[in-house]
Protein backbone atom coordinates (compact mmCIF):
# COMPACT_ATOMS: atom_id res chain seq x y z
CA UNK A 1 0.00 0.00 0.00
CA UNK A 2 2.58 2.44 0.68
CA UNK A 3 4.73 1.37 -2.60
CA UNK A 4 1.23 1.93 -4.60
CA UNK A 5 0.94 5.57 -2.56
CA UNK A 6 4.95 6.25 -3.18
CA UNK A 7 4.58 5.57 -7.23
CA UNK A 8 1.36 7.09 -7.32
CA UNK A 9 2.82 10.34 -6.34
CA UNK A 10 5.72 9.97 -8.49
CA UNK A 11 3.49 9.49 -11.76
CA UNK A 12 1.83 12.63 -10.86
CA UNK A 13 4.94 14.84 -11.94
CA UNK A 14 6.49 11.84 -14.07
CA UNK A 15 4.20 9.91 -16.66
CA UNK A 16 0.23 8.90 -16.97
CA UNK A 17 1.07 5.35 -17.31
CA UNK A 18 3.40 5.39 -13.81
CA UNK A 19 0.45 7.17 -12.18
CA UNK A 20 -2.07 4.63 -13.44
CA UNK A 21 0.43 1.86 -12.01
CA UNK A 22 0.72 3.44 -8.68
CA UNK A 23 -3.17 3.64 -8.58
CA UNK A 24 -3.27 0.11 -8.90
CA UNK A 25 -0.75 -0.95 -6.71
CA UNK A 26 -2.13 1.36 -3.56
CA UNK A 27 -5.97 -0.04 -4.16
CA UNK A 28 -4.12 -3.91 -3.87
CA UNK A 29 -1.99 -3.15 -1.03
CA UNK A 30 -5.44 -1.49 0.51
CA UNK A 31 -7.36 -4.55 -0.14
CA UNK A 32 -5.31 -6.93 0.79
CA UNK A 33 -4.58 -5.37 4.17
CA UNK A 34 -8.44 -5.60 4.96
CA UNK A 35 -8.58 -8.58 3.77
CA UNK A 36 -5.86 -10.00 6.02
CA UNK A 37 -7.67 -7.94 9.00
CA UNK A 38 -11.00 -9.56 8.95
CA UNK A 39 -9.63 -13.28 8.65
CA UNK A 40 -9.03 -15.10 12.14
CA UNK A 41 -5.03 -14.80 11.31
CA UNK A 42 -5.12 -11.24 11.36
CA UNK A 43 -7.72 -11.31 14.14
CA UNK A 44 -5.02 -13.10 16.37
CA UNK A 45 -1.95 -10.99 15.23
CA UNK A 46 -3.93 -7.85 15.77
CA UNK A 47 -5.08 -9.52 19.66
CA UNK A 48 -1.75 -10.45 20.15
CA UNK A 49 -0.20 -6.97 19.14
CA UNK A 50 -3.03 -5.11 21.67
CA UNK A 51 -2.60 -7.75 24.24
CA UNK A 52 1.33 -7.02 24.15
CA UNK A 53 0.94 -3.26 24.35
CA UNK A 54 -1.60 -3.95 27.45
CA UNK A 55 0.87 -5.64 29.08
CA UNK A 56 3.53 -3.18 28.65
CA UNK A 57 1.58 0.05 29.70
CA UNK A 58 0.80 -2.10 32.95
CA UNK A 59 3.93 -3.13 33.84
CA UNK A 60 5.11 0.62 33.65
CA UNK A 61 1.94 1.58 35.86
CA UNK A 62 3.10 -1.39 38.11
CA UNK A 63 6.36 0.01 38.38
CA UNK A 64 5.49 3.21 39.17
CA UNK A 65 3.25 2.30 41.81
CA UNK A 66 5.80 0.63 43.43
CA UNK A 67 7.98 3.07 43.36
CA UNK A 68 5.62 5.14 44.60
CA UNK A 69 4.67 2.57 47.57
CA UNK A 70 8.29 2.48 48.83
CA UNK A 71 9.09 5.89 48.92
CA UNK A 72 5.90 6.20 50.93
CA UNK A 73 7.20 3.21 53.28
CA UNK A 74 10.60 4.78 53.57
CA UNK A 75 8.69 7.94 54.63
CA UNK A 76 6.78 6.28 56.91
CA UNK A 77 9.81 4.46 58.75
CA UNK A 78 11.46 7.60 58.99
CA UNK A 79 8.55 9.38 60.88
CA UNK A 80 8.56 6.17 62.98
CA UNK A 81 12.16 6.26 63.59
CA UNK A 82 11.96 10.13 64.28
CA UNK A 83 8.61 9.73 66.40
CA UNK A 84 10.89 6.72 68.12
CA UNK A 85 13.82 8.74 68.94
CA UNK A 86 11.53 11.87 70.18
CA UNK A 87 9.84 9.51 72.43
CA UNK A 88 12.86 8.56 73.62
CA UNK A 89 14.43 12.09 74.61
CA UNK A 90 11.37 13.07 76.00
CA UNK A 91 11.14 9.98 77.88
CA UNK A 92 14.64 11.41 79.22
CA UNK A 93 13.86 14.57 79.93
CA UNK A 94 10.93 13.76 82.18
CA UNK A 95 13.10 11.53 83.81
CA UNK A 96 15.35 14.26 84.54
CA UNK A 97 12.89 16.75 85.50
CA UNK A 98 11.43 14.55 88.32
CA UNK A 99 14.41 13.87 89.46
CA UNK A 100 15.52 17.18 89.68
CA UNK A 101 12.07 18.79 90.55
CA UNK A 102 12.26 20.35 94.66
CA UNK A 103 10.42 17.46 96.85
CA UNK A 104 6.66 17.77 97.66
CA UNK A 105 6.47 20.85 100.56
CA UNK A 106 9.11 22.78 98.59
CA UNK A 107 7.89 26.48 99.14
CA UNK A 108 6.12 28.20 96.22
CA UNK A 109 8.62 30.82 96.22
CA UNK A 110 11.64 28.41 95.87
CA UNK A 111 9.38 26.35 93.38
CA UNK A 112 8.95 29.48 91.06
CA UNK A 113 12.55 30.39 91.52
CA UNK A 114 13.58 26.30 89.96
CA UNK A 115 10.74 26.52 87.51
CA UNK A 116 12.12 30.16 86.09
CA UNK A 117 15.88 29.29 86.05
CA UNK A 118 14.85 26.66 83.98
CA UNK A 119 13.57 29.20 80.88
CA UNK A 120 16.32 31.75 82.19
CA UNK A 121 13.92 34.16 83.23
CA UNK A 122 14.81 34.22 86.91
CA UNK A 123 16.27 37.44 86.73
CA UNK A 124 12.76 38.99 85.80
CA UNK A 125 10.88 40.57 89.11
CA UNK A 126 7.79 41.36 87.50
CA UNK A 127 7.11 37.69 85.71
CA UNK A 128 8.31 36.55 89.07
CA UNK A 129 6.02 38.56 91.24
CA UNK A 130 3.38 37.97 88.95
CA UNK A 131 4.09 33.98 89.65
CA UNK A 132 4.18 34.05 92.82
CA UNK A 133 0.78 35.76 92.95
CA UNK A 134 -1.28 33.57 90.80
CA UNK A 135 0.41 30.74 93.02
CA UNK A 136 -1.00 31.91 96.13
CA UNK A 137 -4.59 32.48 95.11
CA UNK A 138 -4.44 29.19 92.98
CA UNK A 139 -1.77 26.38 93.43
CA UNK A 140 -2.60 24.05 96.84
CA UNK A 141 0.72 24.41 99.22
CA UNK A 142 0.89 20.90 98.69
CA UNK A 143 1.32 20.97 94.55
CA UNK A 144 4.46 20.58 93.06
CA UNK A 145 5.58 23.16 90.66
CA UNK A 146 6.44 21.62 87.24
CA UNK A 147 6.52 24.48 84.24
CA UNK A 148 5.90 28.16 84.02
CA UNK A 149 5.90 29.06 80.39
CA UNK A 150 3.94 32.11 78.62
CA UNK A 151 1.17 32.45 75.55
CA UNK A 152 2.14 33.30 72.14
CA UNK A 153 0.45 35.91 70.00
CA UNK A 154 0.71 39.55 69.34
CA UNK A 155 0.19 40.56 73.12
CA UNK A 156 2.01 43.36 74.79
CA UNK A 157 1.91 41.47 78.11
CA UNK A 158 1.85 37.20 77.82
CA UNK A 159 -0.35 35.62 79.89
CA UNK A 160 1.36 33.18 82.32
CA UNK A 161 0.43 29.93 83.15
CA UNK A 162 1.64 27.74 86.30
CA UNK A 163 1.76 23.88 85.40
CA UNK A 164 1.31 21.73 88.51
CA UNK A 165 1.56 17.65 89.03
CA UNK A 166 -2.43 18.40 89.58
CA UNK A 167 -3.94 20.87 87.71
CA UNK A 168 -2.79 24.38 86.28
CA UNK A 169 -3.51 28.23 86.89
CA UNK A 170 -3.20 31.05 84.58
CA UNK A 171 -3.14 35.16 84.85
CA UNK A 172 -4.22 37.07 81.25
CA UNK A 173 -4.72 40.30 81.58
CA UNK A 174 -5.23 41.06 84.94
CA UNK A 175 -7.46 37.56 85.57
CA UNK A 176 -6.64 35.10 87.22
CA UNK A 177 -7.99 31.46 87.69
CA UNK A 178 -7.67 27.66 87.73
CA UNK A 179 -7.13 25.64 84.75
CA UNK A 180 -7.19 21.79 84.72
CA UNK A 181 -5.58 20.89 81.39
CA UNK A 182 -7.36 18.33 78.84
CA UNK A 183 -6.18 15.77 76.46
CA UNK A 184 -8.26 17.56 73.69
CA UNK A 185 -6.36 20.65 74.42
CA UNK A 186 -2.56 19.11 73.78
CA UNK A 187 -1.11 18.75 70.36
CA UNK A 188 1.31 16.46 69.71
CA UNK A 189 3.65 16.07 67.04
CA UNK A 190 6.70 12.74 67.07
CA UNK A 191 9.31 15.57 66.17
CA UNK A 192 10.01 17.28 69.28
CA UNK A 193 9.89 21.01 69.39
CA UNK A 194 6.28 21.79 68.00
CA UNK A 195 3.23 21.44 69.29
CA UNK A 196 1.13 23.73 71.54
CA UNK A 197 -1.27 23.64 74.31
CA UNK A 198 -4.67 25.51 73.95
CA UNK A 199 -6.46 26.81 76.86
CA UNK A 200 -9.54 28.98 75.40
CA UNK A 201 -8.56 31.81 73.60
CA UNK A 202 -4.88 31.22 74.67
CA UNK A 203 -2.10 29.23 72.92
CA UNK A 204 1.26 27.92 74.57
CA UNK A 205 3.55 27.12 72.23
CA UNK A 206 5.91 24.42 72.64
CA UNK A 207 8.28 26.05 70.45
CA UNK A 208 8.46 29.16 72.71
CA UNK A 209 8.24 26.61 75.78
CA UNK A 210 10.20 24.24 75.36
CA UNK A 211 9.88 22.83 78.80
CA UNK A 212 6.00 23.07 78.76
CA UNK A 213 6.45 19.85 76.74
CA UNK A 214 8.30 17.81 79.19
CA UNK A 215 6.60 19.26 81.73
CA UNK A 216 2.94 17.85 80.46
CA UNK A 217 4.40 14.23 80.04
CA UNK A 218 5.86 14.72 83.49
CA UNK A 219 2.76 15.58 84.99
CA UNK A 220 0.67 12.61 83.37
CA UNK A 221 3.29 10.05 84.89
CA UNK A 222 3.33 11.98 88.45
CA UNK A 223 -0.53 11.57 88.51
CA UNK A 224 -0.17 8.15 87.87
CA UNK A 225 2.51 7.44 90.37
CA UNK A 226 0.86 9.76 93.27
CA UNK A 227 -0.34 7.38 96.11
CA UNK A 228 -4.97 6.98 95.85
CA UNK A 229 -5.88 8.13 99.32
CA UNK A 230 -8.46 6.12 100.18
CA UNK A 231 -10.50 4.32 103.16
CA UNK A 232 -8.57 1.65 103.44
CA UNK A 233 -5.91 4.43 103.90
CA UNK A 234 -4.95 5.49 107.26
CA UNK A 235 -3.03 8.38 107.48
CA UNK A 236 0.76 8.02 109.16
CA UNK A 237 1.46 10.65 112.17
CA UNK A 238 3.07 13.95 110.65
CA UNK A 239 4.61 16.00 113.49
CA UNK A 240 2.80 19.13 113.69
CA UNK A 241 5.19 22.68 113.55
CA UNK A 242 3.86 24.83 111.69
CA UNK A 243 0.53 25.67 110.13
CA UNK A 244 1.17 24.04 106.66
CA UNK A 245 1.55 20.47 108.42
CA UNK A 246 -1.28 20.67 110.59
CA UNK A 247 -3.15 21.86 107.16
CA UNK A 248 -1.61 19.44 105.12
CA UNK A 249 -2.47 16.65 108.20
CA UNK A 250 -5.99 17.77 107.33
CA UNK A 251 -5.46 16.78 103.59
CA UNK A 252 -4.45 12.89 104.88
CA UNK A 253 -7.05 12.54 107.22
CA UNK A 254 -10.23 14.51 105.21
CA UNK A 255 -8.88 11.43 102.45
CA UNK A 256 -9.09 9.26 104.73
CA UNK A 257 -12.42 10.48 106.27
CA UNK A 258 -13.75 9.42 102.06
CA UNK A 259 -13.04 13.18 100.49
CA UNK A 260 -10.62 11.67 98.13
CA UNK A 261 -9.93 14.67 96.16
CA UNK A 262 -8.95 16.72 99.01
CA UNK A 263 -6.33 19.84 98.63
CA UNK A 264 -5.04 22.33 100.64
CA UNK A 265 -5.18 25.71 99.43
CA UNK A 266 -2.98 28.72 98.90
CA UNK A 267 -2.05 30.47 101.94
CA UNK A 268 -4.69 33.43 102.30
CA UNK A 269 -7.27 31.96 99.32
CA UNK A 270 -10.50 30.92 99.58
CA UNK A 271 -12.05 33.33 102.45
CA UNK A 272 -10.51 31.22 105.29
CA UNK A 273 -10.84 27.84 103.68
CA UNK A 274 -7.98 25.65 104.44
CA UNK A 275 -8.62 22.22 102.46
CA UNK A 276 -11.03 22.07 99.63
CA UNK A 277 -12.80 19.01 98.34
CA UNK A 278 -15.52 18.69 95.73
CA UNK A 279 -17.91 17.97 98.16
CA UNK A 280 -16.56 19.04 101.82
CA UNK A 281 -14.60 22.00 102.61
CA UNK A 282 -12.44 22.52 106.23
CA UNK A 283 -10.71 24.82 108.07
CA UNK A 284 -7.33 24.45 110.22
CA UNK A 285 -6.69 26.25 113.43
CA UNK A 286 -3.22 25.77 115.44
CA UNK A 287 -3.89 28.56 117.85
CA UNK A 288 -3.59 28.16 121.73
CA UNK A 289 -7.72 29.38 122.49
CA UNK A 290 -9.78 26.95 121.87
CA UNK A 291 -12.18 28.04 118.64
CA UNK A 292 -14.86 30.31 118.99
CA UNK A 293 -18.67 29.74 117.74
CA UNK A 294 -18.11 33.18 115.26
CA UNK A 295 -15.30 31.26 113.75
CA UNK A 296 -17.35 27.66 113.15
CA UNK A 297 -19.97 30.11 111.83
CA UNK A 298 -17.89 31.65 109.50
CA UNK A 299 -17.26 28.16 108.06
CA UNK A 300 -20.88 27.06 107.66
CA UNK A 301 -21.75 29.90 105.91
CA UNK A 302 -18.90 29.50 102.67
CA UNK A 303 -19.76 25.71 103.30
CA UNK A 304 -23.61 26.56 102.70
CA UNK A 305 -23.12 29.25 99.69
CA UNK A 306 -21.20 25.96 98.07
CA UNK A 307 -23.43 23.36 98.85
CA UNK A 308 -20.82 21.29 100.30
CA UNK A 309 -20.15 19.59 103.96
CA UNK A 310 -17.88 21.61 106.53
CA UNK A 311 -15.19 20.00 108.67
CA UNK A 312 -13.21 22.07 111.51
CA UNK A 313 -10.04 20.66 112.61
CA UNK A 314 -8.58 22.87 115.79
CA UNK A 315 -5.38 21.53 118.12
CA UNK A 316 -6.88 24.04 121.19
CA UNK A 317 -10.61 22.33 120.64
CA UNK A 318 -13.55 24.44 120.79
CA UNK A 319 -15.65 26.63 123.17
CA UNK A 320 -19.45 24.88 124.77
CA UNK A 321 -21.37 27.29 122.32
CA UNK A 322 -18.93 26.13 119.30
CA UNK A 323 -19.76 22.54 119.99
CA UNK A 324 -23.71 22.94 120.45
CA UNK A 325 -23.83 25.51 117.61
CA UNK A 326 -21.83 22.55 115.30
CA UNK A 327 -24.03 19.87 116.08
CA UNK A 328 -26.81 21.70 115.48
CA UNK A 329 -26.09 22.87 112.13
CA UNK A 330 -24.04 19.44 110.98
CA UNK A 331 -20.31 20.59 111.29
CA UNK A 332 -18.06 18.17 112.15
CA UNK A 333 -15.55 19.33 114.65
CA UNK A 334 -12.12 17.57 115.20
CA UNK A 335 -9.30 18.11 117.64
CA UNK A 336 -5.09 16.88 116.64
CA UNK A 337 -2.30 16.43 118.69
CA UNK A 338 0.72 17.48 118.03
CA UNK A 339 1.12 14.26 115.82
CA UNK A 340 -1.59 15.56 113.58
CA UNK A 341 -3.84 12.61 114.71
CA UNK A 342 -8.05 14.35 114.90
CA UNK A 343 -10.00 12.78 117.28
CA UNK A 344 -13.82 13.35 117.18
CA UNK A 345 -15.51 16.04 119.17
CA UNK A 346 -19.17 15.96 118.13
CA UNK A 347 -21.79 13.38 116.82
CA UNK A 348 -21.46 14.51 113.12
CA UNK A 349 -17.29 13.77 113.71
CA UNK A 350 -17.90 10.45 114.79
CA UNK A 351 -20.00 9.47 112.04
CA UNK A 352 -17.62 10.23 109.78
CA UNK A 353 -14.62 8.07 111.58
CA UNK A 354 -17.09 5.42 112.18
CA UNK A 355 -18.25 4.97 108.53
CA UNK A 356 -14.10 5.33 107.56
CA UNK A 357 -13.30 3.04 109.97
CA UNK A 358 -16.48 0.45 108.21
CA UNK A 359 -14.86 1.24 104.69
CA UNK A 360 -11.71 0.42 105.89
CA UNK A 361 -12.13 -3.28 106.96
CA UNK A 362 -15.08 -5.86 106.49
CA UNK A 363 -17.86 -4.96 109.13
CA UNK A 364 -16.98 -6.92 112.57
CA UNK A 365 -19.07 -9.86 113.06
CA UNK A 366 -20.04 -10.36 116.65
CA UNK A 367 -18.62 -13.94 118.47
CA UNK A 368 -20.06 -16.34 118.35
CA UNK A 369 -20.35 -19.56 120.55
CA UNK A 370 -18.79 -22.73 119.99
CA UNK A 371 -22.16 -24.54 120.06
CA UNK A 372 -23.25 -22.63 117.35
CA UNK A 373 -21.49 -22.86 113.90
CA UNK A 374 -21.09 -20.78 111.23
CA UNK A 375 -22.83 -20.51 107.94
CA UNK A 376 -24.03 -24.31 106.77
CA UNK A 377 -26.24 -25.19 103.84
CA UNK A 378 -28.20 -27.51 105.16
CA UNK A 379 -30.91 -24.63 106.01
CA UNK A 380 -32.89 -23.76 103.54
CA UNK A 381 -33.09 -19.87 104.65
CA UNK A 382 -29.47 -19.63 104.95
CA UNK A 383 -28.56 -21.59 101.74
CA UNK A 384 -31.26 -19.50 99.10
CA UNK A 385 -29.46 -16.58 99.60
CA UNK A 386 -27.67 -16.44 96.19
CA UNK A 387 -23.80 -14.70 95.96
CA UNK A 388 -25.00 -12.43 92.97
CA UNK A 389 -27.91 -11.12 94.82
CA UNK A 390 -25.76 -10.14 98.07
CA UNK A 391 -23.39 -8.73 95.81
CA UNK A 392 -26.17 -6.70 93.60
CA UNK A 393 -27.90 -5.77 97.22
CA UNK A 394 -24.28 -5.22 98.85
CA UNK A 395 -23.30 -2.50 96.55
CA UNK A 396 -26.15 -0.55 96.55
CA UNK A 397 -25.97 -0.33 99.82
CA UNK A 398 -22.60 0.63 100.24
CA UNK A 399 -21.37 -2.54 101.66
CA UNK A 400 -19.14 -5.26 101.63
CA UNK A 401 -20.76 -8.68 100.05
CA UNK A 402 -19.35 -10.75 102.83
CA UNK A 403 -20.42 -7.65 105.68
CA UNK A 404 -24.32 -8.03 103.79
CA UNK A 405 -23.72 -12.28 104.36
CA UNK A 406 -23.44 -11.83 108.12
CA UNK A 407 -25.76 -9.45 108.37
CA UNK A 408 -28.36 -11.59 106.94
CA UNK A 409 -27.32 -14.66 108.48
CA UNK A 410 -27.49 -12.88 112.06
CA UNK A 411 -30.90 -11.68 110.97
CA UNK A 412 -31.96 -15.08 110.04
CA UNK A 413 -30.35 -16.79 112.98
CA UNK A 414 -31.68 -14.11 115.50
CA UNK A 415 -35.22 -13.18 114.46
CA UNK A 416 -34.56 -9.90 114.57
CA UNK A 417 -34.05 -6.75 112.37
CA UNK A 418 -34.97 -3.62 114.56
CA UNK A 419 -32.13 -0.71 113.94
CA UNK A 420 -30.86 -0.36 117.49
CA UNK A 421 -29.91 -4.02 117.77
CA UNK A 422 -28.09 -3.69 113.99
CA UNK A 423 -25.93 -0.64 114.89
CA UNK A 424 -24.66 -2.30 117.80
CA UNK A 425 -24.07 -5.54 116.80
CA UNK A 426 -22.14 -4.60 113.96
CA UNK A 427 -20.93 -1.28 114.43
CA UNK A 428 -23.21 0.44 112.03
CA UNK A 429 -23.84 4.10 111.55
CA UNK A 430 -27.99 5.04 111.19
CA UNK A 431 -27.80 5.37 107.44
CA UNK A 432 -25.64 2.12 106.82
CA UNK A 433 -27.71 0.50 108.57
CA UNK A 434 -31.14 1.96 106.92
CA UNK A 435 -29.02 0.49 103.80
CA UNK A 436 -28.66 -2.68 104.83
CA UNK A 437 -32.54 -3.76 106.07
CA UNK A 438 -33.28 -2.04 102.56
CA UNK A 439 -30.99 -4.79 100.83
CA UNK A 440 -32.60 -7.71 102.92
CA UNK A 441 -35.82 -6.57 102.16
CA UNK A 442 -34.74 -6.80 98.69
CA UNK A 443 -33.62 -10.46 99.52
CA UNK A 444 -36.83 -11.16 100.83
CA UNK A 445 -36.08 -11.23 104.41
CA UNK A 446 -37.34 -8.59 106.13
CA UNK A 447 -40.83 -7.31 105.44
CA UNK A 448 -41.02 -3.28 104.55
CA UNK A 449 -41.32 -0.98 107.45
CA UNK A 450 -44.65 -0.62 109.62
CA UNK A 451 -46.49 2.25 110.78
CA UNK A 452 -44.48 2.37 113.79
CA UNK A 453 -40.99 1.78 111.40
CA UNK A 454 -40.78 -2.03 112.83
CA UNK A 455 -39.91 -4.55 110.34
CA UNK A 456 -40.25 -8.59 110.85
CA UNK A 457 -38.07 -11.20 109.79
CA UNK A 458 -40.03 -13.25 106.89
CA UNK A 459 -37.74 -16.14 106.86
CA UNK A 460 -36.80 -18.24 110.01
CA UNK A 461 -34.48 -21.94 110.40
CA UNK A 462 -35.61 -24.75 110.53
CA UNK A 463 -35.09 -26.73 114.66
CA UNK A 464 -32.27 -28.72 112.84
CA UNK A 465 -29.99 -25.69 111.22
CA UNK A 466 -27.12 -25.53 113.77
CA UNK A 467 -27.35 -21.54 113.76
CA UNK A 468 -30.84 -21.76 115.05
CA UNK A 469 -31.59 -20.06 118.60
CA UNK A 470 -31.77 -22.88 121.31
Amino acid sequence: MFIGLLVLLVGVFVSPAMWVAGAVVFVVGTVTLWMLGITPAGRRHAARNELALAEHVQERADGAARSVQEQRDAAAAEQARRGEEAAGVLQRAVDGLLKELPVRGTSQQEAIAWCLSRVHLANDPRLRAEAERLARRHIAVDERLLCIAQSEGERRRPALLILTDRGAAIADQGLSYRYEPQPRDIFKAPEAGWGHLRAGALVFSFSCNPQLRIALAAREKAARALPTAGAADRPEERLIRTARDAELAAVDWMRYLGFADAVATAVGADEGIDVLAEQAVAQVKKEGSPTSRPTVQQLHGVAAAQSKAALFFSMAGYTPQAMDWASRHGIALFQYDLQGTPSPHNLPAHHLMQQAATLAAPIRTPRRNASRPLHTDHCPAHAALREEDVSRQAERAGLRPESLQDIANEVITEQRATMVWLQERFFLTRPQTRKALDALEQLGLVSPPAANGRRTVTVGCRASCPRARP
